[in-house]
């Protein structure tokens, strides 16, 4: 199962810097896109960095992941939060079942995990789902990695080392579908005890900015903002990631 044993060394593997840098991007965002109010949504929220980092900010934080593995780390982090933290096991697919309407200012899905939805007709029900649950007036931030980046900036092989664990990834994107495939393959131990390997695939498509625009208007949200990636220029076509901001107008059933 994906993340199963990956979520156990995903921050010491240098994940947890995306994070981290996603905290302080969006503290400008929100700078730039003001909500009112202060209950966030974090979808994929994985190992709970971007959620403890909001939490200190003094925001009432949910986090959705499908991942057991992922939560029990994200338990870890937010246990000793001053605000009310709460963590759910789901697809990101089902939010509007799985969660109550109108009930979040801010809902964020970060580091390309729009990406793993393969299908249009997933992208689209995860935007109506962010739709219901967005109180009017609130606010999607999300990111998506490009076509360029997974067909070119996307290395086709890479190691990396740390203490205790030593991961090995593929790659290969296929340009008939605008996937791309990732084989990972992770050691943890060390050299005295031995390693314990475990091998993942993940599995990620690039669409079109003119197709993700569509779901997005198309689930009743107002698109506010298309950045590259950590700045607040329009992307272009070297563009690796995309950074979506779209508000839930004030006068809209649901």
């Amino acid at each position: 199962m994906t993340y199963e044993r990956y979520a156990a060394v995903y921050d010491g593997s240098g994940q947890i810097r995306f994070a981290l840098l996603t905290a302080l991007y969006l503290e400008e965002i929100l700078q730039r896109h003001p909500v009112k109010g202060w209950r966030m949504l974090d979808l994929a929220c994985g190992t709970g960095t971007l959620l403890a980092a909001m939490a200190e900010r003094g925001w009432r934080v949910t986090g959705l992941d499908r991942s057991p593995a992922m939560l029990v780390q994200a338990a870890s982090k937010l246990a000793n939060v001053a605000t009310i933290a709460e963590l759910r096991q789901g697809d990101m697919r089902e939010v509007a079942a799985l969660l109550p309407a109108n009930a979040f200012d801010l809902v964020t899905c970060t580091y390309d995990s729009l990406n793993y939805l393969i299908g249009a007709n997933d992208l689209a029900a995860c935007f109506r789902g962010v739709a219901q649950v967005l109180a009017p007036g609130g606010l999607f931030v999300g990111d998506m990695n490009t076509r360029h980046f997974l067909a070119v900036d996307w290395g086709q092989c890479s190691l990396s080392e740390q203490a205790g664990y030593v991961q090995v990834e593929r790659t290969h994107f296929e340009p008939m579908n605008d996937t791309s495939t990732l084989w990972l393959t992770g050691f943890i131990g060390d050299d005295q005890t031995g390693y314990e390997r475990f091998d993942e695939i993940h599995i990620e498509r690039a669409y079109p900015m003119e197709q993700v625009a569509a779901i997005i208007e198309t689930a009743g949200l107002m698109i506010e903002g298309c950045y590259d990636g950590f700045t607040f220029q329009p992307p272009t076509t070297t563009t690796q990631r995309i950074c979506w901001v779209a508000r839930k107008p004030l006068c809209q059933r649901f």
